[in-house]
């Protein structure tokens, strides 16, 4: 299981990289147009709708965010719980995440094929809309296989309270445990 996490991890990564670029590109779109209206007086009309296309593919860096733990959390709120109730509130807004945007993701690929048959449009660039709808389902998509990768991850590094005590008192114990890097079994501690 650990391979396949990697795999999904590395495939955030790559969206991450795509969000890179788009918000680069946006940057220069948007420098462009400044310079175009306020220094030349004649704004290009087609930069906005490109804008528009870059936001939405920059949208696919979420999941990296999320599967690094690194997403937007109600702190005001859960770092009062204990740790128990911290991280199972984690986990059932993960779990609740991966829900959404899996299906929000997979709606999106299904309006690709109304967005193809009627042949929308942007006014100004005369681009399809269907790639949009797709960078769009993409981005949420990613976010879906990040939330599965945080999941995960707060799954098997999660030590039951009776661990944690008996690696505190055991620092060999404790020492493995850090060296592995895997989350020991409560069995396997008790033998």
């Amino acid at each position: 299981m650990g391979v396949l996490i990697k795999v999904l991890k590395g495939i955030c990564y790559a969206f991450l990289i795509v969000c890179c670029i788009a918000i680069t590109v946006l940057m220069f779109f948007t420098v462009f147009n400044v310079i175009m209206r306020y220094v030349f007086g004649r704004p290009n009309s087609g930069v906005a709708e490109w804008s528009q296309i870059l936001l939405i593919i920059s949208m696919t860096g979420m999941g990296y965010a999320v599967a690094d733990g690194r997403a937007t959390r109600v702190g005001i709120l859960v770092d009062h719980f204990p740790k128990n109730a911290n991280i199972a509130f984690e986990l059932a807004t993960g779990i609740v995440g991966i829900a959404f945007f899996a299906l929000s993701g997979w709606r999106l690929m299904v309006a690709i094929e109304s967005s193809i048959r009627f042949r929308e449009a942007y006014f100004f660039i005369g681009f399809p809309r269907w790639p949009a709808y797709c960078a769009l389902g993409l981005a949420f998509l990613s976010t879906a296989v990040g939330a599965v990768v945080f999941v995960y991850t707060r799954v098997t590094s999660y030590k039951p309270p009776a661990a944690r005590g008996m690696l505190d008192d055991n620092p060999d114990l404790a020492g493995l445990l850090a060296d592995t890097g895997e989350a020991l079994d409560i069995q396997e501690v008790m033998e």
